[in-house]
């Protein structure tokens, strides 16, 4: 049995130091792999560097994911992650000049420590990692959302980048660190030069110690204080502190500011998991005296998350004279809209910020849950569960999500298990340079029970600022997912640093990925593509003012408008070509600039084309957003409180304001279903192709048939027939349909139930003469299983959850009618609708 023992000991240390080998980020050195972000100006400048928040992590991570080089499961991925891009505790080294082979960062923070013994116990490597799957402003973006730094050096902006003036006394504050600045010059004949100033110092120095009756006999204070060009006081020249240091790795969300690292490092663990004899990691140590706890384990899910950072704290925290122990420092980034540098508001007892334990606890959170999911859905993706996991939905049920860690804390961590694994941990990384003295066990456990208690203190009292899931319950009512085909047409006289954030702002909240929306970026001069059709944010995020640059300047509304006629026309043809039954919300956002103005006769083309656009591409939706004034644009829309916004170009609030009312007025625009037979000339070819959709449970998806697929004259019985195929035994669609339009509040429709067999609705506009006296069909489709269990979408280029359900909507009997196959006769009305419109503003 002793043999056994020996060689599982063996075994394991063969594999762990075989692992730490190749782990290049455990190192107490820079990364070879992330040089990249350091030796590189253009990554270094925040003006580059992506927006620190949950979208790019999810898009960069999906990005990923989708390569066709990457071969690797959820596990491997998670693991090759932590070992490619996390390294904690970089620091600037102020007084290294950067040249040829030296780079002046190092990981030299007190993160260090935890990182590189966390890396012991999630044995792996990033060798087969795909590093060109992602661009190198996305390698480093993802660097910095996940490695844990803060860095305390004064920088020189403090004056803008502060919110809170904090008046700790310094030994130098605010000192120059230019290392081109020439010191003062020295007698070569005298030991020390003192100028007047410099004896002034030593004289208040010396009076203040004869005012402090409880230091007065302190053997020191019989000499004078140091002049301060003595070589003593010199390392306190070259290390001014920050009033705000700077705080890396973290990255912002609807549910506060998160440190990404735990969060990786949590799921990486819990998929590898590893309970580890402290007296493996101890070596050296003779455990004659504490031989209880030679045979401890710590568990690696906690030493990445919650347990590693808590031991911060109570190594260096805890041996400070007549301190108490203090944890969650919030701080703040400079704007909400674009987080990229994020600046504590305190500048003492940094170990455990706020953001870390958000970090700590979601990374524990779906630490505990993962293994679960893992064995039902083996396909599922990262990106997935942090897709489910910051949002309103949860993942596979409204418990396990951010605005929930609060209340789950209790569950899974309860104060003895946190107590004994935040010790074991203390006592591994009491052999490191992490703790500030020698401390003893007896006091690393004190000090670790206190530190714990301040913790529980901590989220109870503190925490109770953040969004709580009471704010936006998906129980409460269905929530409509936006799924949208957008096109942003900009006035290029906007300044870059102006229309940025509200480009941001809109991308954001239009949930745009490979799932729902997506967007395409024009010129409003000439109609030029700025950002041909994407499906990731990361392409608005990357959009820089030098490119932005390179476009004509200017705005031209009647070009802009024969633009979206050629966008529309095209877009009709390719679906008929290809055979589409329906899609996403067709949008059309019009970005005027405040200054921005448009004469009587480009209105009237305006106004004409508009006209036309409504009658030959119905489902297409013109909306504006404009920086001036509304009556500017009141005449091209059929009503002006819906269809135009008015934007700030100063306080977030200005911004968010405007762009939260403008979704929610797209919101309210239903998806397409259309006859593919028609094209953009109406003129029928081919045959009725079906629509597939997918919704996710307490979902619901809003549909409308224009008349134009479906008008007929009052002698043809044979009326429009839609079909609605279930293709699901875990759950139910409630289905309803009426011939006025639908919202998540309506009761004048009728509906049915409908699992995996088909329900149909035959409908018509018999008593219409005109298309335009024909309502459409509207339609909408719910799922109402919050619970569903049976995870049958596991094809993740279609589904963007594994628990959502597929269904198929089918045609029979449509037809192709539109103004478009009018008489040219009929076309001379047009003008006089121009004027109707004009005079009534209708």
């Amino acid at each position: 049995m002793i043999k056994m023992d020996f060689l599982l000991c063996f075994i394991f240390l063969f594999s762990l130091f075989a692992g730490i080998k190749t782990q290049e980020n455990a190192q107490g050195k820079l990364s070879n792999a992330l040089l990249e972000c350091y030796n590189n100006t253009d990554v270094l400048l925040k003006d580059y560097k992506l927006p620190q928040n949950i979208h790019s992590f999810i898009a960069i991570i999906r990005k990923i994911e989708d390569n066709s080089m990457l071969n690797m499961d959820l596990r491997q991925l998670s693991v090759a992650l932590i070992h490619r891009f996390r390294q904690d505790g970089i620091v600037f080294q102020p007084l290294v000049d950067a040249q040829p082979g030296v780079t002046p960062y190092a990981p030299n923070g007190f993160q260090f420590y935890r990182h590189a013994e966390m890396l012991k116990l999630i044995p792996g490597n990033a060798q087969t990692f795909p590093n060109n799957s992602i661009t190198k402003i996305e390698r480093c973006s993802l660097h910095s959302m996940v490695s844990s730094t803060i860095d305390t050096f004064q920088r020189g902006d403090e004056s803008s980048t502060c919110r809170v003036d904090n008046e700790s006394t310094r030994i130098l504050d605010k000192r120059s660190i230019d290392k081109n600045s020439q010191p003062p010059a020295i007698n070569q004949d005298d030991v020390e030069t003192l100028s007047p100033e410099q004896i002034e110092i030593i004289k208040n120095n010396k009076d203040e110690s004869k005012q402090d009756n409880d230091d007065k006999f302190l053997p020191n204070n019989w000499y004078p204080a140091l002049p301060p060009n003595h070589p003593e006081n010199s390392h306190l020249e070259q290390t001014p502190t920050s009033q705000c240091p700077s705080e890396s790795g973290v990255m912002k969300t609807d549910w506060g500011v998160v440190s990404g690292g735990p969060v990786l490092a949590g799921i990486a663990a819990a998929l590898q998991p590893q309970n580890v004899k402290i007296s493996d990691l101890m070596m050296r140590r003779d455990w004659s005296s504490r031989e209880t706890l030679r045979d401890v384990t710590l568990d690696n899910k906690w030493i990445a998350t919650l347990a590693g950072d808590l031991v911060e704290v109570a190594l260096r925290q805890g041996p400070m004279k007549d301190t108490p122990f203090k944890v969650g420092t919030e701080g703040h980034f400079i704007t909400s809209i674009i987080p990229k540098n994020y600046y504590l508001n305190e500048e003492q007892a940094l170990e455990l910020t706020a953001a870390e334990i958000r970090g700590d606890l979601d990374g524990l959170i779906i630490a505990n849950e993962i293994s679960y999911w893992y064995s039902k859905v083996s396909s599922i993706k990262l990106s997935q569960i942090l897709d489910m996991y910051y949002s309103d939905r949860g993942v596979f049920n409204t418990t396990i999500r951010a605005c929930n860690r609060k209340n789950l804390l209790k569950y899974i961590a309860q104060n003895d298990t946190i107590t004994k694994q935040t010790f074991r941990a203390a006592l591994v990384l009491g052999n490191s340079q992490l703790p500030l003295g020698t401390i003893s066990d007896e006091n690393i456990e004190k000090f670790s029970i206190q530190v714990v208690n301040k913790l529980f203190d901590h989220v109870s009292t503190s925490m109770s600022s953040d969004r709580n899931c009471q704010d936006n319950d998906v129980n409460a009512i269905p929530f409509n997912r936006l799924a949208i085909d957008l096109k942003i047409f900009v006035d290029t006289t906007w300044p870059f640093n102006l229309i940025k954030p509200i480009l941001h702002l809109i991308i954001e909240k239009s949930d745009v990925n490979k799932y729902a929306s997506n967007f395409t970026l024009l010129n409003a001069k000439n109609g030029e593509i700025m950002i041909n059709s994407s499906y990731s944010i990361l392409d608005i995020y990357s959009f820089n003012e030098t490119q932005y640059a390179s476009f004509a300047r200017g705005f031209d509304l009647p070009k802009t408008l024969d633009v979206m006629k050629n966008i529309q026309t095209n877009k009709l043809n390719r679906e008929r070509d290809l055979n589409i039954g329906g899609g996403k919300s067709d949008i059309y956002l019009i970005i005027p600039y405040s200054l921005t103005s448009l004469s009587d006769t480009d209105r009237d083309y305006s106004l004409e084309k508009i006209i036309k656009m409504r009658e030959d591409a119905p489902d297409g939706k013109i909306i504006f957003l404009t920086g001036g004034a509304k009556d500017r644009w009141s005449s091209l829309v059929v009503n002006s409180n819906d269809d135009i916004f008015t934007v700030g170009s100063g306080t977030t609030r200005e911004i968010r304001g405007p762009i939260d009312d403008l979704i929610i007025r797209i919101k309210k625009i239903q998806r397409r279903l259309i006859n593919s037979q028609c094209g953009a000339n109406y003129e029928s070819i081919g045959y009725t192709s079906s629509f597939t959709d997918y919704i996710e449970p307490s979902g619901i998806n809003f549909y409308r048939l224009h008349p134009n697929y479906f008008f007929k004259s009052s002698s043809d019985d044979n009326q429009a027939t839609i079909k609605i195929q279930g293709q699901s035994t875990s759950g139910t669609l409630k289905i309803c349909y009426s011939r006025e339009t639908l919202d998540i509040n309506s009761t004048g429709s009728t509906c049915t139930i409908v699992d995996s067999n088909t329900y149909s609705m035959t409908f018509g506009c018999s008593d219409a003469n005109y298309i335009h006296e024909c309502s459409p069909l509207f339609l909408s489709i719910f799922y109402n299983n919050t619970a569903n269990t049976n995870y049958q979408c596991i094809d993740s280029k279609v589904c963007r959850y594994p628990d959502m359900i597929k269904y198929t909507i089918s045609y029979e009997n449509l037809n192709c009618k539109s103004t478009a196959t009018l008489t040219k006769f009929s076309l001379i009305f047009i003008p006089i609708i121009c004027l109707i419109f004009k005079i009534f503003n209708y």
